[in-house]
């Protein structure tokens, strides 16, 4: 068995216990979403972080940068200066407002804020995430697929398969929590390597 192999079985082993473990939370809507709103500070940071930049971070910015060298970095810079706007700006105040009306979802939070009786502000909220939530998902499941194909040599509409199963699975089981605690250690460790991926000189023409 290859190496490879080896740690993937270990990984997905990781998810399943984080899963199971996680259940007793997910009792409740609030549980099943928000893992009832008692998961530490850096969880939730780093979870956040750890969705907003995965398939693209890993596969398409590192592309990016072998292809066109340092001017890649300008999208570093962006990134991290939108997120600590948002941080800054929003993220306090939302949590402020969720926890005045016991919202789950921002959507739930807008129509407690103005009062949208019509349900006018919700339908298009829904809308919007939906539309965008299903282009994000897609781009992970390319991103799995050719993650699973490259390292393994598995098929591709076959890795995204599985790929799917596996995401869906422990999702189900576990909720938020159970997503949350493997994103906030791959983003642990994607930060401990990031640096001396960034120091490593790029071959390719400017």
């Amino acid at each position: 068995m290859s190496t490879t192999i080896t740690v993937l079985i270990i990984y997905l082993g990781v998810l399943a216990a984080v899963a199971f473990w996680s259940r007793r939370e997910t009792h409740t809507l609030s549980g099943f979403y928000l893992a009832g709103k008692k998961l530490p500070f850096w969880v939730v940071a780093f979870s956040t972080n750890a969705t907003g930049e995965s398939g693209w971070l890993l596969l398409g910015l590192s592309g990016m940068g072998y292809a066109i060298g340092v001017q890649a970095y300008w999208v570093v810079v962006g990134e991290i200066s939108g997120i600590a706007l948002v941080w800054w700006l929003v993220a306090r105040r939302l949590k402020r407002l969720s926890d005045e009306v016991d919202a789950i979802t921002v959507p739930d939070v807008l129509v407690a804020k103005f009062a949208d009786r019509m349900n006018l502000i919700r339908s298009v909220a829904v809308i919007i995430i939906v539309i965008m939530v299903t282009t994000y998902v897609t781009a992970q499941m390319v991103a799995t697929g050719k993650a699973f194909s490259s390292f393994l040599g598995m098929d591709y509409q076959t890795a995204v398969v599985v790929g799917a199963v596996f995401i869906i699975a422990y999702t189900f089981v576990g909720g938020y929590k159970a997503v949350s605690y493997p994103d906030a250690m791959m983003a642990a460790a994607g930060t401990s390597i990031s640096p001396s991926n960034m120091s490593t000189p790029c071959t390719t023409s400017v």
